[in-house]
């Protein structure tokens, strides 16, 4: 993992943030404060978001632009999951 993310103060490090009530107010829309938030922790170390709704939902709370704010999103608890914007394969 370190090689994707070696530009990054902690490479080896992820954070993984829950969407409701922690990303975005539940069920509401993610603020300019945390995109910022989420913005500058990218510089230090993979930001990830994991969630139970949908990646469609989740992409209204988060905006359309989800894939490229974060390094990896799993939607479903994981049963879709993405890896720098690609979508990983499914089980």
């Amino acid at each position: 993992m370190t090689s994707d993310w070696a530009n990054r103060e902690f490479p080896n490090t992820i954070c993984l943030f829950d969407v409701d009530g922690t990303l975005t107010p539940a069920r509401g829309v993610i603020t300019d404060e945390m995109r910022k938030t989420l913005e500058d922790l990218r510089k230090k170390c993979v930001v990830g978001f994991v969630g139970g709704s949908d990646f469609v939902k989740q992409k209204e709370q988060l905006g359309d632009n989800a894939l490229d704010m974060f390094d990896f999103c799993f939607s479903e608890n994981g049963l879709t999951a993405f890896r720098k914007g690609a979508k990983l394969p499914e089980n």
